[in-house]
């Protein structure tokens, strides 16, 4: 992905978050939790965050 396409897609996360947050009853957007996406967040969480491309 190029930066403009990266930014959307945080973007839209974000939002996705927020509605998480904040919607009663909970919000369901359907993202699954992938193991792409635990490696992702244990890397930000270890402060860790390192080029996909190395």
């Amino acid at each position: 992905m190029n930066v403009d396409q990266h930014l959307k897609v945080a973007n839209w996360h974000i939002e996705q978050a927020r509605l998480h947050a904040t919607v009663e009853g909970g919000h369901k957007c359907g993202c699954p939790l992938t193991d792409s996406y635990q490696q992702i967040i244990d890397q930000v969480e270890s402060g860790n965050i390192v080029d996909d491309d190395k």
